[in-house]
């Protein structure tokens, strides 16, 4: 049996990584605008030269803080093999877990990137095109769980609720805390058993 390894990530993906993780906390704690390039390098222990290197402005540090996060929820793999298979309950475990938000910080993060989208044009197009992306999965998803290999209106619609949802429960859960997760969940069940 052979294994295979994977090439350990070179020092500039560490430091990219380390800056991404610094920024997200910045960003969380201090906002968009109150987080410069300088107190991100501080933090980082990156020089801002370099920083600037790795990313050329703020909003490359958001646009690929976002790209590894719709990484993370969107196990695109998982859904491609439940589609192929036909299995219903591959489906249905990948829209209930693209609606999991395991970090109370990351809620937060997305309001303050949602936030920063109605006054960024930059931001605002990284914003839409992950929704973009996100719709159109979701779309499939209620497709396949229809049993149709083609996306319909109806399944758009479906998606489009499930993502007000899915949004409007972070947002209730970073503004009022408490626990919105049953209540999201139930929603978010009547949809997928509508689908």
């Amino acid at each position: 049996m052979s294994s295979v390894e994977c090439p350990s990530p070179s020092r500039a993906e560490l430091r990219r990584n380390n800056i991404k993780a610094v920024a997200r906390r910045l960003f969380v704690e201090h906002g968009f605008h109150s987080t410069g390039i300088a107190l991100i390098a501080r933090e980082s222990g990156v020089a801002v030269q370099q920083l600037y290197r790795d990313f050329p402005s703020k909003e490359n540090i958001i646009a690929a803080i976002v790209e590894a996060d719709c990484k993370k929820l969107t196990d695109l793999a998982s859904l491609e093999q439940a589609l192929a298979t036909k299995s219903r309950d591959g489906i249905m475990t990948w829209l209930t877990s693209a609606t999991c938000r395991q970090e109370e910080e990351s809620d937060r993060l997305f309001l303050e990137i949602a936030s920063e989208a109605s006054r960024n044009q930059r931001i605002s197009r990284i914003f839409s095109e992950v929704r973009k992306t996100m719709s159109e999965n979701i779309s499939r998803a209620f497709a396949g769980l229809a049993g149709s290999v083609s996306v319909s209106a109806e399944h758009r619609l479906l998606a489009e609720a499930f993502m007000i949802v899915s949004i409007g429960s972070a947002c209730t859960q970073a503004l009022h805390g408490g626990n919105v997760a049953t209540a999201s969940e139930k929603l978010i069940r009547c949809l997928i058993d509508s689908g």
